[in-house]
């Protein structure tokens, strides 16, 4: 999903894309450059590829009614998102950004509301210190810590442990994929046995098995499984997938 939001007071009506999943957020080298914004050396891993990027910080950033200032980004350039979404992209907004309030994403009307959220649908408690909602999910029968990903169109698996059996089911012919790092190559598995909460999917997969995390085993597209929204209650720092 992507929403507006304004840099200070230079830059309005920038177009920033939400995902969950992206920890810490990201600007746009481009915009970064255009307001003379300071940077620092510094790393950031996606979809197996880590690549040399920069800090930098945003003095002042308004998203509807939350406004944060001098929050902490990464930048790095953004082109190929522009490409995918046929937009010019300020920047990636994650939970670090986007969970000082709470919030809710409606996929069905393209919205994204702040305020009050209500306690409806599969909870997922932020974990650990970097704050991140990671939900235990039996896949084919093993069990998995998946990060709640709204960027993703796809379930993703990493090369950790837990995948191992599922590599050799895996298509031998790699196929392209897309990740801010830049492209990296997947695999991709037959449909797999998802069973969360009590719920029971049934869902097709992709592997990247040259990307090991140690946090979770890869992530959980909320788009993928049929969730029509997600909520995230800023005061309990839980987030809500809701159908």
């Amino acid at each position: 999903m992507v929403v507006e939001g304004q840099i200070g007071g230079a830059l309005q009506h920038q177009n920033f894309v939400v995902d969950t999943g992206t920890m810490p957020s990201l600007l746009n080298l481009r915009v970064a450059r255009e307001l003379s914004l300071p940077l620092a050396p510094a790393k950031f891993a996606a979809l197996g590829q880590e690549t040399a990027i920069q800090a930098t910080q945003v003095p002042e950033l308004t998203i509807g009614p939350l406004q944060t200032n001098g929050t902490s980004f990464l930048a790095t350039d953004l082109s190929s998102v522009e490409q995918a979404w046929k937009l010019p992209i300020a920047g990636i907004l994650g939970l670090d950004v986007l969970g000082k309030m709470s919030f809710r994403l409606d996929y069905e009307n393209q919205a994204l509301e702040f305020g009050e959220v209500s306690g409806d649908g599969v909870a997922v408690q932020l974990s650990g210190q970097e704050r991140l909602s990671i939900a235990k999910v039996s896949i084919n029968g093993t069990m998995f810590r998946m990060l709640v990903d709204t960027g993703a169109e796809r379930l993703v698996l990493f090369g950790n442990k837990p995948a191992t059996a599922l590599t050799r089911a895996a298509a031998k012919g790699e196929l392209p994929g897309n990740g801010v790092a830049g492209g990296v190559a997947v695999r991709a598995l037959p449909a797999l046995t998802l069973d969360w909460n009590g719920e029971h999917f049934r869902k097709d997969a992709v592997l990247v098995s040259s990307r090991q995390e140690p946090l979770f085993d890869g992530l959980l597209s909320v788009r993928a499984l049929g969730f029509r929204a997600l909520a995230f209650d800023a005061e309990n720092q839980v987030v809500y997938l809701q159908k």
